[in-house]
């Protein structure tokens, strides 16, 4: 397994070098108020595309507590280096080897009431500290408005094992559908085995075909915590949004 992962590391570093600066693929995953169960869960994945080589910038813009999941101490919002109360390297959170953390919820805040453009930011920050292949975007229901600049790409949509809350969160697919350019919304089941996933996503695509212009797409069962590096193989597939990644002078 380690023998793969270095292989996939070295594959990914030699791309970078032959093709150059590439665009940031973004992913924006939606959640369900943020349960810890969920964030758990995130973390791993977050940590299997890393371990994979793609450098990872979980930005959490869904006040989830990722960087607590990590055991990490959040001291400052991408707001405060934006306004130049901290350095941009003080708000980022080192979380291991190609994966770094930043709490964007106050900064999403404003650049919701300003109607600022929030992925052209993150493009520019996937520029900045910490040049990222890959974004994981954590989001809450109210936030479809950020996504409206990123271009076509899939939402990623963690289902909770409490059924109780599927309503909610499959309620709030409408708005991100409305409001940028979705090209599906991919369904990931943690916890749950293959079968009961396979099923449970035919099930819910049958129900939302009549409501939902883009399709529900089956984003993979992770029954154990080694599935994950699976799944963040599975992603390098899937039709996430393209940030350009301009050449800029940083301002914060």
């Amino acid at each position: 397994m380690a023998e793969r992962l270095r292989r996939d590391a070295d594959q990914a570093e030699g791309l970078r070098r032959l093709f150059g600066v590439a665009p940031v693929r973004l992913a924006p995953i939606l959640l369900d108020r943020g349960t810890a169960t969920q964030v758990a869960s995130l973390v791993r994945l977050a940590q299997a595309c890393a371990g994979l080589g793609m450098r990872t910038l979980v930005l959490d813009a869904a006040r989830a507590q990722f960087a607590a999941a990590l055991g990490l101490r959040a001291r400052f919002d991408l707001l405060h280096a934006q306004r130049g109360e901290c350095t941009l390297e003080q708000a980022l959170l080192d979380a291991g080897e190609d994966l770094a953390v930043l709490p964007v919820a106050r900064a999403a805040a404003h650049a919701q009431s300003e109607r600022a453009d929030f992925c052209a930011q993150i493009g520019r920050l996937a520029s900045a500290a910490f040049p990222a292949d890959l974004v994981l975007l954590l989001l809450e229901p109210a936030q479809a408005a950020l996504l409206e600049g990123a271009g076509r790409g899939e939402l990623i949509v963690p289902m909770p094992r409490q059924r109780a809350g599927w309503p909610s969160l499959l309620g709030a697919l409408g708005p991100f559908a409305d409001r940028a350019d979705i090209a599906g919304f991919r369904l990931l089941f943690p916890a749950w085995d293959g079968d009961t996933a396979v099923r449970l996503h035919s099930d819910l695509a049958r129900a939302c075909r009549e409501r939902l212009r883009p399709a529900l797409r089956f984003g993979g069962a992770v029954p154990v915590a080694r599935d994950w590096l699976r799944v963040a193989r599975a992603s390098t597939e899937w039709e996430l949004a393209h940030l350009p990644r301009p050449q800029i002078v940083r301002t914060f």
